[in-house]
Order: structure tokens, then sequence, then C-alpha cells
């Protein structure tokens, strides 16, 4: 799962939506504050689980021209594109609202994120980008913005070249795995509730 999946998770979690994308930029864990922390965990546990998905495993197989070990990075910004699609299908909430209410959120921890997630925050305070994520073009510079700062990015070249065949090939996968992740969460976070409220006598 990309940014906007891990927003969707903060929401439905009513947990940190900074924390929540922390996962994807480099922090020292136990320096981070509870809140922080607890979406910072969220994400971790997130990936693991997609990471290890049928769906996810089915996808990464399948016949192109990129390099199978890179087709998860690839994944996670098609499965974002397929959550705006069927947007309705996970969330009562008009999209736009939701993709407010997301920024808005992000911009109150602004501060306490690191320099890479506050520029993003900021790009995102001026031009609030997530709905587009649903677009292809969204996704094409998604994956270009990946490749200018990873040292390993040319390899996801090959995927940008065939990008509408890769974006249709993680449709089944998407509505195989993302009803089992939400799933997942709750029980994650039913997990976490009971801990929370066990006292040193429990």
């Amino acid at each position: 799962m990309n940014y906007f999946a891990h927003l969707h998770i903060a929401s439905l979690t009513k947990t940190s939506w900074a924390g929540n994308l922390l996962g994807d930029f480099p922090v020292v864990a136990s320096q981070l504050d509870d809140d922080l922390y607890q979406g910072w965990r969220l994400h971790q546990m997130v990936d693991v689980m997609v990471d290890e998905h049928p769906a996810s495993l089915a996808f990464r197989v399948m016949p192109r021209l990129g390099r199978r070990r890179f087709a998860g990075i690839v994944q996670d910004i098609a499965m974002d594109y397929w959550l705006i699609q069927y947007w309705s299908k996970f969330s009562d909430e008009p999209l736009a609202l939701f993709c407010q209410r997301a920024v808005e959120g992000l911009v109150k921890d602004k501060r306490r994120t690191p320099e890479r997630l506050m520029r993003m925050i900021e790009s995102l305070e001026e031009h609030n980008w997530l709905a587009n994520l649903g677009q292809i073009n969204g996704v094409e510079k998604a994956i270009h913005s990946i490749m200018r700062r990873w040292r390993h990015g040319h390899h996801l070249q090959s995927f940008v070249e065939e990008l509408p065949e890769v974006i249709e090939q993680a449709e089944q996968p998407f509505l195989l795995l993302y009803p089992d992740l939400l799933d997942f969460v709750a029980q994650q976070m039913k997990k976490t509730e009971v801990i929370t409220h066990m006292t040193p006598a429990e």
C-alpha cells in the first residue's frame, strides 16, 4: 500500500495521519511520540501483511517487462489507484472531503515529521494531489518520484513503459487483498485496545 491507502487506514483506526506515513520515511522509532509510533507500527504491520498476501505474490509473478523483484513497489502505487476507483465500496465519505481531512490532519503534525515528509505535506498544502493518485498520470508521477530519489530507480522504467497494462493487472489483486487488509487492521486494533485496557492484576 502507498500513501493513500495508509491514510485511509489512519482514518478508519483514528490513528495519526502522519504516523501512518512514517513507515516510508527514515525515522528512529524509539524516539517517536506515542501517537506517531502507533501509526508507524501499524504501517509496518500493514506492509508485512500486504507483502505476504497471496494476491501480492500472484501480482509479482505476472508476465511483464519490469523485473519481478521490483514489482511490489509498483503494486503499492497501483493499489492506491484502485482504492480511489473503488472508493465508494470502502467509504461513505466523499473522496474530496476525505482528501481535505487527510491533508488537514497531516499539516497539524507537519513539524514533527522528517524533512522529506514535511516537504511532501507542504506540497499537499499547496495543491492537494491525493485524488490524482487515482489517475494514470498520477501513478506515473508517483513512480517517477521514486525513480528520482532511489539509486535503483531506473529499474522501474520498464513498468512505466507498459503502465496501463500493469495497472490493469493490479485490479483483481487489489479486490482480493484490500478487504482482507482491512479485516487484519481491525484485528490488530482490537488487540491493541485489549492490551491498553488491561490492568496489572489482569
